[in-house]
């Protein structure tokens, strides 16, 4: 304690190498999950923004990442097609922006679409009471998918949003 007090060069030197240690923790556990028997990652994302209506799918203007072909998605799309059966981690991330046309209380929500079945756990949603209120929407999953299974993003907020950068890393585990 006496050090951390004195905000020395030692304790900075710690808090470095428990952050290496950290990442290098979490980059050889992704290199295990997706070097498994059936690799498979993909990751898309948007850079511009995105206004998309109630009930409308998110698409997806960005592949950054393709690796294998477990996971097919064509860009400009909001589908994501399983190529090989296995289990799935799904991660999504985005920013809302509520649009001052409302102005009001409303929830901003989306969720994981698997063969336009919502998928249990990632429905995600956060109230706002403010136009031009911003919120940031998240889940992860894992799922069971079987060859021409269908992934999307759906919003369904009761009302026309503005994603910012949305973002989602499928990745084939098993």
């Amino acid at each position: 304690m006496y050090c951390c007090e004195k905000k020395c060069n030692s304790c900075y030197l710690a808090i470095g190498i428990s952050l290496i240690v950290i990442s290098l923790i979490w980059n050889i556990t992704l290199t295990i999950i997706v070097s498994n028997d059936n690799p498979a990652h993909i990751n898309s994302f948007n850079y511009s923004p995105v206004n998309l209506q109630n009930g409308g799918y998110i698409t997806f203007d960005t592949n950054r990442i393709v690796e294998k072909n477990s996971i097919i998605h064509q860009e400009g799309s909001s589908d994501f097609i399983i190529n090989n059966d296995g289990d799935y981690y799904i991660h999504f991330n985005t920013t809302i922006y509520e649009p001052p046309s409302t102005g009001k209380e409303a929830t901003l929500s989306v969720y994981l679409e698997h063969n336009n079945a919502t998928v249990y756990g990632s429905t995600v949603g956060e109230t706002v009471t403010n136009a031009y209120q911003t919120v940031n929407l998240n889940f992860g999953v894992i799922i069971k998918a079987n060859r021409g299974d269908v992934l999307r993003i759906k919003n369904n907020s009761g009302t026309i949003v503005e994603l910012l950068q949305p973002n989602i890393d499928i990745i084939k585990i098993k």
